[in-house]
């Protein structure tokens, strides 16, 4: 009987984040609404610091399942001070406004600029965070208006490219007033084995990339300090038979702690390293994402990763993820004692 009941609650170990992740988005969105209707009647810049903060908090909710709740070991490689990953999570100045291009091999992508920008700047830059995302995302109830009002925003991958809304929201950005971090993904999906043999030139770890995102963005952001060049690996794909196989959600967060680790190679180019001409700027990703083959492989290939260019970082503490968590959680609670 207790082995079937401790069976029964490992099985039921998924539900945690998820529940926490989705169901939040009713409280989330819910307080987002309430301050759209506010910001008519209180000053602009007042109305977006209440929703930097609530969308700060929500952000360090994700962090709470990414990084306390999974146990995952954080590990960052790069060069130098100079140029090199620490010269990102270890500055206390003004926060930047940066682009950030990374390769794509999982749902948990998205959650590498965060874990990144809660140690960038003396109070983190959660806040910063936003995505070049597929069009379909606007589909999701309350969490596609949402994202699409701070700042995300939306391409389509297939069919006619319609400019219009991608333009405005970059100028929107650029002439925010707090900083921000945009994520692309120039790969445009996923890696999987049959899609890794795709392309103009042998890759196997990454995709090819398209540049056309990054091109609208340094086109239209005049305000960027830097290019953050951002490869992650996962240590479950050094597994027997895992490699090309990157952890879903659920195996990140409730999986095995055995190899439960992530590794972030980061790189910062200045932006004025960064060629702006079209063709140029195509050779300069591609270049970008044959160093990421590169790495991997080297990821793959070591059997001991420990090297003086790596940094082990330690979790956000809880005291900055926790009470979020109790706020989302407590508004979710709240209204089934309510008459």
């Amino acid at each position: 009987m207790l082995i079937a009941l401790t069976h029964a609650a490992n099985s039921l170990k998924p539900i945690i984040p998820c529940s926490l992740l989705s169901l939040s988005m009713v409280p989330f969105a819910s307080c987002a609404i309430v301050i759209g209707g506010v910001s008519c009647v209180v000053p602009r810049h007042f109305a977006e610091k209440m929703d930097n903060i609530l969308y700060k908090s929500y952000m360090r909710l994700c962090l709470f399942v990414f990084e306390n709740l999974s146990g995952v070991e954080i590990f960052l490689h790069g060069g130098g001070a100079s140029g090199g990953g620490a010269s990102v999570v270890d500055q206390n100045g003004a926060p930047e406004n940066a682009l950030l291009v990374s390769n794509h091999q999982s749902n948990v992508d998205w959650i590498i600029p965060v874990i990144l920008a809660a140690r960038h700047g003396e109070n983190g830059n959660e806040q910063a965070f936003r995505v070049m995302v597929k069009s379909s995302i606007h589909l999701v109830p309350m969490f596609g208006w949402y994202i699409f009002q701070h700042g995300y925003i939306y391409v389509r991958r297939f069919g006619e490219f319609i400019g219009a809304p991608v333009l405005r929201q970059l100028k929107w950005l650029n002439e925010s007033s707090p900083p921000f971090w945009l994520l692309i993904f120039p790969e445009g999906t996923r890696l999987s084995p049959k899609k890794s043999k795709l392309g103009r030139r042998p890759l196997h770890n990454v995709l090819c990339p398209r540049s056309g995102g990054l091109q609208l963005a340094l086109d239209n952001l005049s305000t960027l300090d830097a290019i953050y060049d951002v490869t992650v690996m996962y240590g479950q794909m050094r597994m027997a038979g895992r490699r090309g196989l990157a952890p879903g959600m659920f195996d990140f967060c409730c999986g095995p702690q055995t190899y439960k680790q992530l590794h972030i190679h980061l790189d910062r180019v200045p932006i004025e390293k960064v060629p702006k001409e079209k063709v140029a700027l195509r050779n300069w990703t591609i270049d970008r994402f044959e160093r990421k083959e590169k790495i991997i492989d080297e990821f793959y290939s070591s059997e001991d990763l420990s090297s003086s260019s790596q940094t082990a970082l330690p979790c956000v503490p809880i005291s900055q993820t926790l009470p979020p968590t109790l706020f989302f959680s407590a508004a979710l609670i709240a209204p089934f004692f309510s008459p």
